[in-house]
C-alpha cells in the first residue's frame, strides 16, 4: 500500500487519499485503478484506525463504500464528522436510505457504481476536486486563523505600546537613578511579562546590580566585570543581544543563574538591561524590540537626570564665580536694543564704587561709559549683540574717577550678555612709567653717543698731538683713561638697547658665531679654539654681545697681567667654544674666577681687577634672561674660568 504526502501541502502535491475498504478485492481494484489515474491510495482495513488518522489530520481524503460492515455510510460519515468536520468523504455504489441523511453534508460526495462498473476517471476527478475545495478552504482557515493571532498580537503590542508611554511620562519627574532603574524593571515585569529581568548601572570596571524584578534568581546578583559576556559586549557596541538559545550564543551563559534564554540592552553609556528565560526560545524579534523602546525611555531619564545634575553643578559654579570673582561681573540683558543690568558682583561694588541696588534696571553704557566714549561702548554693545566675543581694553567711568579696564564681553543665549571688567589701572600706570623712562633712556643713550663721545673724540685727538711732540708716563695714563671711558661709553650702550631693540630668535651657527666676533675684540696673541660646529636658536644680535663680552673678559683677566699681551707663551690665553648635550660653553685657560666671587661677578661694576669696568658680564647675564636660559660659573680643566649655558634649544 502507497502512503501518500499528508495534507497542508501546496496545491501541486498528490492528495492524501485513504480507502476504508470492507475486504481485499475491493481495495486492490480501487488502489489500482486510482494509481492510474495519478491519485496515490493508501488502503486501511480497520475503521477505528481510519478514524485516528482524520483526527491526526493526515488524511486529504476518504474513500468509503456504501456499507462496512454493519455500518453504513452514513453511519461512517457521522463518526468522521465527529472528528473532523470538513474532512472529505467520497462514498462508493449507488446511494439507499442514507441519501437524505447525507445531503446536508457539503463535503460528502457519492459516485455510484458497483465496483465492476466504477468510472475511474470519475472518481479521480471527483476526488481531486473534493481535495482542492478542501484545501483551499484549510488555506482560508488557516489565513483567517493567521491574521486573527496578528491582530490580537497587534493589539496587545499596541496597548504595551500605550503603556510605555505612560511609563515614560513617569520616569519624567523621577529624580532619582535607583528609582529610574527600579521602575524600568518594574514595567519589564508588569507590562512586556519579561518575568525574570535586571538593570545594571555601568561604575568603574564592573556593572553593579541596581534594580531586579519581583522572580527570584537562581543565585544572588553581583557585580559583573564589565568585560563579561553579553552584558559586556551590548555595553561596549551599543548593540542589543537576543539569545534563543544560550548554550548556542557566541557570548555564553549569563553570571547570575541557569538561564536558557535572553535579552540583553544597553542603557546608553549608564549600563545594561537584561532579561532572562528558563525556556529556550522564550523571546522573540518583538519582544526585543519592546525591551529596546523601554530602554529607550529609562535611557532618556538617566540623561535627564544626569544633565540636570551638571547644570546644579555649573550653576552653582557660576554663582560662586560670580559671587567670589575678583572681577568686575555685569549680567545684563538687551531690552530695547541696550544692555539691561540684572545683576553685578560684590567687586564690581567695590571697584565702582555703585551699589547694585543703583545700577539695575539701567544701561551699562549709561552707568560705566564716560561721556566722552559713549559711541565707542556703543559700537562694542552692537558687535557684542550681533554674537560676537569681544576683548579689549577700555577707559570706564567709577564713582572715583575714571580707570583703565581688560573688557570681556560675552553673549549668551539671544539677549543676555555678560560684561567682565578687570582692573589694569595699576599695569597700565606701570606701563605709562616704563613709556617715560624709556623715553629717558633714549635721551640718556643720545648723550652718550653723541654728546660724550664727540667731546672724547677731541680729547683723544689731541692726546695724539701731544705724544708725536712729546711722550711720557703721564700722557700714557691719559691715553689708558680714554680708552676704559671708551670702553664705558660702548657697554653702556649695550646696557641701555638690550631692552628696547627687537628680540627675534632663529638658527644660528656657534662656530660662525664665534669667529666674527673673535675679529672684533682687541684679542692681543690669545687664540680661539671651536670645538662644535653646533647650531642653536637664539637672537644673533645678542649671541654677538654675549661673546665678545665673554672673549673680552677672558683676555682682559686671564693672563697674569691683564694685558691680554704676555710675553711669555706660557701667558697665552686661549679660549674655547663647544657644546654640551642642552647648550654651549665658552672657557679659557687663564687664572679663573676665585670661588668666593662667582655669585658676584655679573652683579653691575664688579669687576676682579684694574682693567675691567664691571658691565661685560652683566650683559651676558642679561643676554641669558632674554633667551630664559641658565648660565653657571666653574672651573675649566686647565684651571681657567668655565661659563656654561644650558636650556638652549638647538637649531634645525
Amino acid at each position: 500500500m502507497t502512503r501518500s504526502p499528508s495534507p497542508g501541502s501546496s496545491a501541486g502535491t498528490a492528495p492524501s487519499v485513504l480507502f476504508v475498504a470492507p475486504d481485499r478485492t475491493r481495495a486492490d481494484a480501487v488502489a489500482a485503478a486510482l494509481d492510474r489515474h495519478d491519485v496515490s491510495v493508501t488502503v486501511e482495513f480497520d475503521l477505528g484506525t481510519a478514524l485516528g488518522r482524520v483526527v491526526d489530520r493526515t488524511v486529504d481524503c476518504l474513500l468509503i463504500p456504501g456499507q462496512f460492515g454493519r455500518h453504513t455510510a452514513a453511519d461512517v460519515v457521522a463518526l468522521v464528522r465527529e472528528r473532523h468536520p470538513d474532512v472529505p468523504v467520497v462514498l462508493l455504489g449507488p446511494g439507499g436510505s442514507d441519501g437524505d441523511a447525507l445531503a446536508d453534508d457539503p463535503a460528502a460526495h457519492r459516485v455510484s457504481g458497483d465496483i465492476e462498473s466504477l468510472s475511474y476517471d470519475r472518481l479521480a476527478d471527483r476526488v481531486r476536486a473534493a481535495v482542492a475545495r478542501y484545501r483551499s478552504s484549510e488555506a482560508q482557515r488557516t489565513e483567517r486563523d493567521i491574521v486573527s493571532r496578528l491582530e490580537r498580537r497587534i493589539q496587545r503590542t499596541e496597548r504595551k505600546i500605550t503603556s510605555l508611554h505612560g511609563v515614560a511620562m513617569r520616569l519624567a519627574s523621577v529624580s532619582d537613578a535607583d528609582d529610574i532603574y527600579a521602575e524600568t524593571v518594574e514595567a519589564a515585569e508588569r507590562i512586556l511579562n519579561l518575568d525574570i529581568c535586571f538593570a545594571f548601572a555601568a561604575e568603574a570596571d564592573w556593572f553593579v546590580p541596581r534594580a531586579q524584578s519581583s522572580t527570584p534568581t537562581d543565585r544572588e546578583l553581583r557585580p559583573v566585570p564589565k568585560d563579561a559576556g553579553a552584558m559586556g559586549e551590548t555595553f561596549r557596541t551599543g548593540e542589543s543581544h537576543r539569545a534563543v538559545d544560550m548554550e548556542l550564543h557566541a557570548f555564553g551563559r549569563p553570571e547570575f543563574g541557569d538561564y536558557r534564554s535572553g535579552l540583553s540592552v544597553a542603557i546608553g553609556s549608564f549600563g545594561v538591561f537584561q532579561a532572562v528565560s528558563e525556556q529556550t526560545g522564550a523571546f522573540d524579534e518583538i519582544d526585543l524590540e519592546l525591551a529596546e523602546l523601554l530602554v529607550a525611555h529609562t535611557n532618556a531619564a538617566l540623561q535627564r537626570l544626569s544633565f540636570e545634575r551638571r547644570l546644579r553643578v555649573e550653576r552653582d559654579q557660576y554663582a560662586a564665580l560670580f559671587e567670589n570673582s575678583a572681577d568686575c561681573i555685569i549680567d545684563s540683558e538687551f531690552v530695547d536694543g541696550e544692555s539691561v543690568i540684572r545683576a553685578v558682583n560684590p567687586a564690581f561694588e567695590a571697584t565702582f564704587g555703585y551699589d547694585e541696588s543703583e545700577v539695575v534696571g539701567r544701561a551699562i553704557d549709561d552707568v560705566v561709559a564716560p561721556d566722552d566714549r559713549l559711541d565707542e561702548a556703543a559700537k562694542l554693545t552692537e558687535m557684542v549683540r550681533a554674537g560676537d566675543f569681544v576683548q579689549t581694553e577700555v577707559r570706564r567711568q567709577t564713582a572715583n574717577g575714571e580707570r583703565d579696564f581688560l573688557l570681556r564681553s560675552v553673549p549668551v543665549g539671544e539677549d543676555t550678555i555678560y560684561a567682565v571688567y578687570t582692573d589694569i589701572t595699576a599695569r597700565r600706570d606701570i606701563e605709562r612709567e616704563m613709556e617715560a623712562q624709556n623715553r629717558r633712556l633714549d635721551e640718556f643713550t643720545s648723550v652718550v653717543s653723541h654728546d660724550l663721545r664727540n667731546p672724547l673724540s677731541v680729547a683723544t685727538g689731541h692726546l695724539d698731538l701731544a705724544r708725536e711732540e712729546i711722550d711720557n708716563d703721564h700722557l700714557a695714563a691719559v691715553a689708558r683713561a680714554h680708552d676704559r671711558m671708551t670702553a664705558l661709553t660702548e657697554e653702556l650702550l649695550v646696557l641701555a638697547r638690550q631692552g628696547t631693540d627687537a628680540f627675534a630668535t632663529t638658527p644660528v651657527s656657534l662656530a660662525e658665531t664665534a669667529e666674527r666676533c673673535w675679529d672684533h675684540v682687541e684679542t692681543g696673541d690669545a687664540a680661539l679654539v671651536v670645538a662644535s660646529d653646533r647650531t642653536v636658536v637664539a637672537d644673533a644680535g645678542r649671541l654677538h654681545q654675549l661673546f665678545e663680552n665673554l672673549m673680552r673678559n677672558a683676555v682682559e683677566h686671564g693672563s697674569p697681567d691683564e694685558s691680554g699681551s704676555a710675553d711669555g707663551g706660557q701667558d697665552r690665553v686661549t679660549v674655547t667654544v663647544g657644546a654640551l648635550d642642552d647648550g654651549f660653553y665658552v672657557e679659557d685657560d687663564g687664572a679663573g674666577i676665585p670661588p668666593e666671587l662667582r655669585s658676584r661677578i655679573f652683579d653691575t661694576g664688579f669687576s676682579t681687577g684694574t682693567a675691567g669696568i664691571g658691565f661685560g658680564l652683566t650683559i651676558v647675564s642679561n643676554v641669558v634672561d632674554a633667551h630664559g636660559w641658565t648660565v653657571s660659573v666653574g672651573e675649566s680643566a686647565a684651571g681657567g674660568a668655565r661659563f656654561e649655558f644650558t636650556g638652549v634649544g638647538a637649531g634645525g
